[in-house]
């Protein structure tokens, strides 16, 4: 039997960490308002995985907002140096792990962009990367 993959994603001062096992449910980018915001970037980069698979370490502080559907979401964020490492919230059991915070140039690509209406017009994607005007349920 093979083991699964175990991948750690840290915030900027590696304070706060988040120990993933196995390979994530799914992978997008985020082109809304907030992730924009959140990210500081054109987009956010998320990998979903499930709750059991998750573990956090150290002192994180929340940030609860509500998306465009109405449901709450805690980003979770390192105290000290203020990045976003991962989030949940009422709209499903997944984590979201920030796929930047795990530094790894051969992390897999998004499968999707949700907001793709609100993204950057100079960003192009490879073909295979669906575009989403919204996300799902709105």
């Amino acid at each position: 039997m093979e083991e699964s993959k175990t991948r750690v994603a840290t915030c900027g001062c590696g304070q706060l960490k988040v120990e993933v096992r196995g390979e994530p449910l799914d992978i997008y980018l985020c082109s809304c308002a907030d992730c924009q915001r959140l990210s500081g970037a054109t987009f956010s980069y998320w990998a979903l995985f499930p709750p059991d698979a998750v573990t956090a370490k150290g002192q994180s502080k929340a940030w609860r907002h509500y998306g465009d559907s109405g449901r709450w979401i805690d980003n979770m964020f390192c105290p000290t140096c203020g990045n976003t490492v991962y989030s949940f919230g009422e709209s499903g059991p997944e984590v979201g792990v920030s796929a930047g915070s795990f530094a790894d140039a051969d992390f897999p690509p998004p499968k999707r962009v949700y907001w793709a209406s609100r993204r950057h017009h100079w960003l192009t994607l490879p073909e295979e990367v669906e575009l989403l005007d919204k996300q799902p349920g709105l």
